[in-house]
């Protein structure tokens, strides 16, 4: 896998890689006068290191600050292979620490996750913090969205955004199994109330209003689906199965509304997914495709 470097503003940079899949996260760089500001680590050594080598084609400058948008595995496991302090909400922090490496290796066996490790963020923030590298950046945490841990990084005078995965861009299909629908539906937009022109999702490509549009549909008929079936008593993977995707089974990843409609489900019924749940949800979404042949 092979990411690109692509400045979207004088001394921005996205990292994307590949097209979104499973562990195929984006990063970023926002290089200063007197040093960098990395956006999220990636999920093994030698995709960090290949990521690393083409942020030192733009910049000398020190890598002083790391900000994670949460913590899942693909945005966290290689923050130790940068000298930097690392920053994220306090739920990210949290979330950072759960994210052993035997359990995802053990729901995805073939993906390579060697160098992985987990490194806890050092500086935490409730709501938003700023910090200043020749330009503003608001980091700013939306509330329960992809997960219970979310920020994104605003840059006003740039007009760019660094979303995490609140934001997984068109054909690249969302995922709030480890947060909440609803609340992913209000953080989009959110962003969408933002003055800006480039917004760099966590999974997918760089995208613009019309993606955080997609991504609010989509959650909004994720809701609407999983809503009409939970009247009818069905259960969340009953349910699951039972929606026709249409257009949005061309989607990659489509199998994500397995996840999507247990947390749906787990909302109507104002409860939350335990730890053991996440689990079980997270096989039944990779068992999904072979399940509705």
């Amino acid at each position: 896998m092979h990411g690109k470097l692509v400045e979207v503003a004088d001394g921005v940079y996205a990292y994307i890689q590949g097209r979104g899949e499973w562990f195929v996260n984006n990063a970023g760089l926002i290089v200063g006068e007197e040093f960098s500001v990395v956006v999220d680590s990636v999920c093994n050594e030698q995709r960090a290191k290949e990521m690393i080598s083409q942020f030192r084609e733009v910049t000398a400058k020190d890598f002083r600050i790391l900000i994670n948008t949460h913590g899942h595995p693909d945005h966290v496991w290689t923050n130790h292979l940068f000298d930097a302090v690392a920053v994220a909400h306090e739920m990210g922090r949290q979330e950072t620490l759960m994210a052993f490496v035997e359990i995802y290796q053990s729901l995805f066996p073939d993906l390579d996750f060697s160098g992985a490790k987990i490194t806890p963020q050092n500086i935490t923030f409730e709501s938003r913090m700023k910090l200043y590298n020749d330009a503003e950046m608001q980091i700013i945490h939306p509330g329960v969205a992809h997960t219970r841990g979310d920020c994104y990084i605003y840059i006003p005078q740039k007009k760019v955004v660094f979303c995490g995965d609140l934001l997984f861009a068109k054909p690249c299909t969302p995922l709030a199994v480890g947060g909440s629908v609803r609340g992913s539906v209000n953080a989009l937009r959110e962003l969408l109330n933002l003055d800006a022109k480039i917004y760099v999702p966590g999974h997918g490509g760089l995208a613009g209003e019309e993606h955080l549009v997609e991504a609010i549909e989509y959650f909004e008929f994720v809701w609407e689906e999983a809503k009409k079936r939970h009247e009818r008593g069905m259960g969340w993977y009953e349910a699951a199965m039972d929606i026709d995707l249409g257009e949005y089974a061309k989607w990659s990843e489509a199998e994500r509304i397995v996840g999507n409609v247990a947390r749906a489900y787990a909302e109507i019924e104002g409860r939350e997914l335990e730890f053991a749940e996440l689990v079980e949800v997270a096989r039944k979404m990779l068992e999904y495709g072979g399940g509705r042949k």
